[in-house]
């Protein structure tokens, strides 16, 4: 029996403001913004320990010659006025290849993994879990989180140089560079947004207490995905087009817009997660209105 369309439209209608209203409680209950900043605070703790782990990384698995280019590879995809700032410290770390392979390495995955521990922490709450992990479990899991990011990075660089190498080739070989460096960049949108996609889900399925059932696409992570790359976005159009905020911070500013985006970065995270919970409780109970 087919239902009225007008019935189906106000049913809908209702289910999804239950569902807005839902996600907002859910984000006061949960201190959503409070736990989005602490998180925030340990992930800018772990950035350069972390980026200490990833070198070590990149020099067991490629040339040194490449880490130029794979520092400008991922620091191109961070708001334009953290890029110099992430760039020059990369780079640095091209004259300390043997000092990373040490006892001392072993120190900095610790620190490096700090942010994934915190993070652990509030997805857990978000999915409205109760923590029952031991600490040393928990840091385990974080370290592991670390290293595996550090090698889906590289692995993305990968997939980037090989398709960026193919383009070149077919550039030759047609002649016809200008439409081909367009679609280029076309296919290196969609491909970040895939890699994004997946690295948000990887963190939504395996750092809560209990892993989550495995979805290729969820209403979550479709708005934490959208939400960080439009934020990159509008930051790099706010950054390029006004000067205030250099005046305002001057020399600080790379560090104070890095902060900003690693939070809205987290914040995106928590309530992408708070998402899913109220869409899982939609599906199972109905809405409760």
């Amino acid at each position: 029996m087919n239902r009225d369309p007008s019935s189906l439209l106000k049913t809908i209608k209702t289910q999804v403001a239950w569902a807005i209203r839902s996600i907002v409680e859910r984000c006061y209950r949960d201190n959503s913004l409070d736990a989005a900043a602490q998180v925030s605070f340990y992930f800018a703790l772990s950035v350069f320990p972390f980026l200490l782990v990833l070198a070590a990384l990149v020099g067991w698995t490629i040339t040194t010659a490449r880490w130029e280019i794979f520092a400008e590879w991922l620091t191109a995809y961070m708001p334009t006025r953290t890029q110099h700032v992430m760039l020059a410290f990369m780079l640095e770390l091209t004259r300390s290849y043997g000092k990373f392979l040490s006892a001392g390495l072993l120190l900095t995955l610790w620190s490096a993994s700090t942010g994934f521990l915190s993070l652990m922490d509030a997805l857990t709450r978000a999915y409205g879990m109760r923590e029952e992990r031991s600490y040393v479990k928990r840091r385990f899991v974080a370290m592991c989180a670390t290293i595996l990011s550090a090698g889906f990075l590289i692995l993305c660089f990968g997939i980037w140089s090989i398709g960026h190498t193919l383009a070149g080739m077919l550039a030759s070989d047609f002649g016809n560079a200008t439409l081909l460096q367009h679609q280029w960049s076309i296919a290196r949108g969609i491909a970040t947004l895939a890699m994004l996609w997946l690295g948000v889900e990887m963190i939504n399925h395996f750092l809560p207490e209990r892993h989550n059932r495995w979805r290729w696409i969820t209403p979550g992570s479709m708005f934490s995905v959208l939400t960080l790359f439009a934020t990159s976005t509008v930051l790099n159009l706010f950054l390029n087009h006004s000067s205030r905020i250099s005046r305002i911070y001057g020399t600080l500013t790379g560090f104070v817009v890095l902060m900003l985006w690693i939070y809205i970065a987290n914040l995106s995270l928590l309530v992408g997660a708070e998402t899913d919970t109220v869409v899982t409780e939609l599906e199972t109970y109905g809405a409760g209105v």
